[in-house]
């Protein structure tokens, strides 16, 4: 319980990070999926790790002149993280004034199945919260 609550308010963190850096620095700012933390995956598992960066010119990726703001190496222990319902959302950006794209759940679950997991949800209005539903209320999956 300690391990996966320390590894959503680790996350809780760095979504808030990027939300506050987007509204003070004026621009998109995005956090995306890393296995190396200094490019963006899309076939990397969230749990690998994450980049919090300025994406100028909002393509969902690193590219040169971009800056990297906050890395996140891979997560300990045996828990698995996806973003969206199917797991295959990538990143998650916000624009200056605070609003996320795309609003999604981010799901963290262990060995102990769904029963234990968590989930924070990011609505488009940028501020996320830490749930034991989804958005809809419904159960989580881990599956």
């Amino acid at each position: 319980n300690e391990r996966m609550t320390g590894m959503v308010n680790l996350l809780m963190g760095d979504l808030s990070l990027a939300r506050s850096e987007a509204i003070k620095r004026n621009t998109i700012i995005a956090l995306c999926k890393s296995n190396n933390g200094t490019s963006c995956s899309t076939s990397a598992a969230w749990n690998k790790g994450w980049v919090v960066f300025t994406d100028d010119n909002n393509n969902h990726d690193v590219d040169a002149g971009e800056t990297i703001i906050r890395v996140q190496q891979a997560l300990e222990g045996n828990l698995t993280l996806r973003y969206g319902e199917t797991g295959t959302y990538s990143y998650v950006r916000y624009n200056p004034s605070g609003e996320a794209w795309p609003g999604a759940t981010f799901s963290f679950c262990d060995n102990r199945g769904a029963d234990k997991a968590k989930a924070i949800i990011v609505y488009w209005t940028g501020r996320p919260r830490v749930s034991t539903k989804t958005s809809q209320n419904a159960p989580l999956s881990c599956s």
